[in-house]
C-alpha cells in the first residue's frame, strides 16, 4: 500500500510541476524568441512546438507504460502506447539535437547532449530486449529511457529550489550549472543500476543455493 502510495505521490508532483511549467510556454508564439533558444522563424517555432508535442506523449504514455494493472492486464493496448512512446522518444530527441547546440545554457550543453544520447541509447535496447524477449532488461532499458526524459522536468525543479546548493558548492556558475544538471539524471541512474545490481547477485546466490 506504501509502495502505491509513493508512486501515485511521484506521479502527482511530477505532472503538476509539469504543467506548471507548460502552460506559460504560449507566451513564446508571440515573444521575440522561443525559451532559452532560437530566434522567432518558422523553423524554430516548428521545431520547438514538435518538441513540446512529442513530450507531452512520452510522459502521458510513461503512466500507462510503468503503471502495472495496465501493463499486466492489457498486453496489446501496452505494446501500442510502448511505440507511441519510442515515436514520441525518437521525435523529441532529434528536436533535442537541433535545439541543444543553440541554448543560452552553454555550461549545460554535455551534459543536455549526454543525456540525450543515453535517451537514444536506451531507447534502441529497449526495443532490442523486447524483440529478444527479455522482458526484465526491456523493463530497466524503459525506465532508465524514462530518468533521461523526465531529465527535462526535474532539472526545472533544481532551477527552481535548490540551484543555490550548487551554486554555494561551485563558485563558478558554468561549473554549478554543470553539476546540477549531471546530479539530475546521472544519480538516479547510478542507484538503479546498483540497485539491479545487488538484486542480480541475490536471485544467482539464492539459485546457486538451491542447485
Amino acid at each position: 500500500m506504501l509502495k502505491k502510495i509513493s508512486i501515485a505521490a511521484f506521479w502527482f508532483a511530477f505532472f503538476s510541476f509539469f504543467l506548471y511549467k507548460l502552460i506559460p510556454k504560449y507566451k513564446y508564439l508571440t515573444n521575440s524568441s522561443l525559451e532559452h533558444w532560437g530566434d522567432k522563424s518558422t523553423f524554430d517555432n516548428s521545431v520547438f512546438a514538435l518538441h513540446i508535442v512529442a513530450g507531452i506523449i512520452v510522459y502521458c504514455t510513461a503512466i500507462l507504460q510503468f503503471t502495472p494493472s495496465i501493463r499486466n492486464n492489457y498486453i496489446s493496448f501496452h505494446r501500442t502506447t510502448g511505440k507511441l512512446y519510442i515515436l514520441a522518444s525518437l521525435i523529441c530527441i532529434s528536436t533535442l539535437y537541433i535545439m541543444i547546440p543553440r541554448t543560452w545554457c552553454i555550461g549545460c550543453r554535455p551534459s543536455q547532449l549526454t543525456v540525450t544520447s543515453l535517451w537514444l541509447l536506451f531507447i534502441i535496447l529497449a526495443f532490442y530486449f523486447v524483440k529478444q524477449r527479455k522482458i526484465v532488461l526491456h523493463q530497466r532499458m524503459m525506465i532508465c529511457s524514462f530518468i533521461c526524459a523526465a531529465y527535462f522536468v526535474t532539472i526545472r525543479v533544481i532551477d527552481a529550489f535548490a540551484m543555490g546548493i550548487f551554486n554555494s558548492l561551485f563558485p563558478n556558475e558554468s561549473t554549478a550549472l554543470l553539476a546540477s544538471d549531471l546530479f539530475v539524471w546521472l544519480v538516479p541512474l547510478l542507484l538503479f543500476n546498483m540497485y539491479w545490481l545487488i538484486n542480480n547477485k541475490k536471485v544467482n546466490n539464492a539459485t546457486q543455493k538451491l542447485h
